[in-house]
């Protein structure tokens, strides 16, 4: 019984001193991302023209090994990306309060959920079709909607209650 506890403990011990796999994947730092992203708009989190919030602690993206791509969407939005890594985030910019007034900012038009209606409207016809909220948001706001929980999301504006639209530069 006394060799069977050594050989436990014993086996225990050399356990703890195992570390992290070779082949196991580094994955890219959200606060570095962060960081970044301040540079990329030289304005920090939270300023108008910065991050309106942080990038999603519950993301783990696989390390690039590319330098990391950030794409201005319109007035509202930017996408972090790396090609290589094949992941994407959006990260929602920091809006200009009406008049300098705190309050009158934008109110919340769509819940993270909801099923709102995607129209896209063209040439004198309109397309419409009934899609599912990743996010909040208000009017202006872009946030990602899918048809469904397996399909892929697409990026779209907030035109009013329960209301998107493709974003403007996409309609193109």
């Amino acid at each position: 019984m006394r060799i069977a506890k050594q050989i436990i403990l014993t086996g225990s011990a050399l356990i703890g001193t195992v570390s992290v796999p070779l082949h196991a994947k580094a994955m890219e730092s959200l606060p570095a991302l962060e960081r970044q992203l301040a540079l990329f708009l030289g304005k920090q989190q939270g300023e108008v023209g910065g991050a309106r919030s942080n990038i999603d602690r519950r993301l783990r993206l696989n390390r690039c090994t590319r330098p990391i791509d950030f794409q201005m969407r319109g007035k509202g939005l930017v996408v972090i990306s790396c090609g290589p890594s094949n992941w994407r985030v959006p990260v929602a910019l920091e809006q200009s309060p009406n008049n300098g007034d705190p309050s009158s900012r934008n109110p919340l038009m769509v819940k993270r959920g909801q099923p709102v209606l995607l129209v896209i409207e063209k040439d004198g016809f309109m397309i419409s079709r009934q899609m599912q909220a990743d996010r909040n948001g208000g009017i202006g706001d872009i946030i990602p909607v899918r048809a469904s929980r397996k399909s892929s999301p697409i990026l779209a504006e907030i035109t009013g209650q329960g209301r998107v639209s493709l974003p403007s530069h996409q309609q193109n």
